[in-house]
């Protein structure tokens, strides 16, 4: 047993905890509901243009969604690098690390700004699809894809300050930037300012020169406030060795690959809809905004739970990561509840601000019905990722989410929409079945895992190999 290891653990009470992790998440929520807004403000001014520019938006959403995540992903790590340094009061090692992972997540980030200049390619594979479809969609992926290299340095900083406990930033530039971004949306979708009508393209263009202006007001602020000043970052050039990459990337991989794996999932459904017509993306689309709304309640109170127990782990104070982890699942099983209730009192006037078709409008009121279904294990399994990133046991949520959403989910939900089982074709219900088993299935895995560790007190291996 380690020195460390033998100090006392103050182990704060469950209502400190429980505020403790309530700070943390508010200005992450906040920020993120922010940043998604941002996607629900494209789905609706692409709307406003036309059906065909919203299922265009959409279905370059298949592709640009998992490849964003791949890089938001490999940012993922630094989180819980930051927040266990700090914990175990070694702050000087947070500038170099901070530049090795800045190398990294930059450069995979142009990689995969030029896979998704290839990616329109794939739509000569779908027979009889819309060539207006088509069109916007191309557009709208080679505009964001110029932005990828903007949404990875916005993400580091984002994941370097969660790290140190400072999330404000996290709210504060997410409204710069959706702010930033309805305006320019205005303009480059509508032709306004002397600029051309681009309709649903108009919204890629917008988003990448969104990303980068925040981006920067992000690096200026972390450069000068003087909450940084004790781990100032990008002041000088750090010596990069192999085995300090080798040790990122063994962390940061998994964490890059199950977050595109999970969102792919979801993502390339709109993709396999296509088949179905304009009018089943749309509903899909619709929910889809709808659910990723919802899901912020637990995705920011998941990174919020990453900071508190990295934070106590990189002291190995299990008694501080049990206690964080009872507070994040107890408040998470409250904002269950609301979002349970969200849905099902105010879906009627949520599907009028999208569309006033009334065919789309009958099949997203179903799409939406499922959302309520699948709230519970979503919560649980984002919880526990949060959980086991704080961990850094990137190696369980990358298997997890593997087995659950390619092996259950998607074979499940594809299945089902295109009839390959004993009920007719299900179309888009198909496929949110296939959501729901694969969340199912993650809930349980991990929560297994989470009982083993606890009771055990065995950290994970990445986990061991850093410390």
């Amino acid at each position: 047993m380690t020195e460390q290891e033998k100090l006392p653990q103050n182990v704060p009470s469950f209502g400190t905890e429980t505020k403790r992790t309530l700070r943390l998440f508010s200005p992450i929520f906040l920020g993120q509901i922010a940043q998604t807004s941002m996607g629900v403000v494209d789905t609706l001014m692409a709307g406003a243009a036309g059906t065909e520019q919203l299922s265009g938006v959409a279905i370059a959403g298949s592709f640009f969604w998992p490849m964003l995540l791949l890089v938001i992903g490999l940012c993922f790590a630094i989180s819980p690098i930051v927040a266990q340094l700090r914990g175990a009061g070694k702050r000087d090692l947070i500038a170099p690390r901070l530049h090795l992972a800045t190398v990294i997540c930059l450069t995979g980030s142009i990689l995969i700004a030029a896979l998704l200049f290839a990616a329109p390619l794939l739509y000569r594979l779908v027979p009889d699809i819309n060539a207006e479809m088509v069109r916007v969609a191309t557009g709208y992926l080679y505009a964001v894809a110029l932005g990828i290299p903007g949404f990875a340095l916005f993400n580091i900083l984002r994941a370097y300050s969660e790290g140190l406990g400072n999330t404000m930033p996290t709210l504060i530039f997410g409204f710069i930037a959706l702010l930033l971004n309805i305006p320019l949306n205005y303009i480059f979708i509508f032709g306004k300012c002397g600029m051309p009508a681009l309709g649903g393209i108009g919204c890629g263009v917008s988003t990448t020169i969104t990303i980068y202006l925040s981006a920067l007001l992000f690096l200026i602020y972390v450069q000068r406030h003087r909450f940084y000043r004790s781990c100032r970052i990008y002041r000088r050039f750090y010596p990069i060795t192999r085995a300090e990459t080798k040790g990122y990337l063994h962390l940061g991989i998994p964490l890059a690959l199950s977050a595109m794996i999970e969102v792919a999932c979801f993502s390339l459904v709109s993709f396999l809809l296509t088949p179905f017509g304009p009018i089943v993306v749309a509903a899909h689309t619709i929910a889809m905004n709808l659910s990723g709304l919802l899901f912020m309640f637990p995705y920011s109170l998941s990174n919020a739970a990453t900071i508190r127990v990295g934070e106590a782990m990189g002291a190995m104070h299990w008694q501080r990561a049990r206690r964080s982890m009872k507070a994040t699942f107890a408040i998470g099983a409250c904002f269950v509840i609301f979002n349970c209730s969200l849905v099902l009192l105010f879906r009627h006037p949520l599907i009028g601000l999208y569309t006033d078709s009334a065919e789309v409008w009958a099949l997203a009121e179903v799409l939406i019905l499922f959302c309520v279904f699948y709230q519970l294990p979503d919560s649980i399994q984002v919880l526990s990722i949060g959980i086991l990133r704080g961990f850094k046991d990137s190696h369980t949520i990358f298997a997890v989410t593997i087995g659950a959403y390619w092996i259950v989910g998607m074979p499940l939900g594809f299945s089902l929409a295109y009839g390959l089982l004993w009920w007719p074709p299900l179309a888009a219900q198909g496929f949110w079945i296939g959501f729901i088993a694969a969340l199912f299935t993650c809930a349980i895995i991990y929560g297994g895992r989470l009982y083993y560790l606890f009771s055990t007190e065995r950290i994970p291996k990445t986990m061991r190999l850093s410390v």
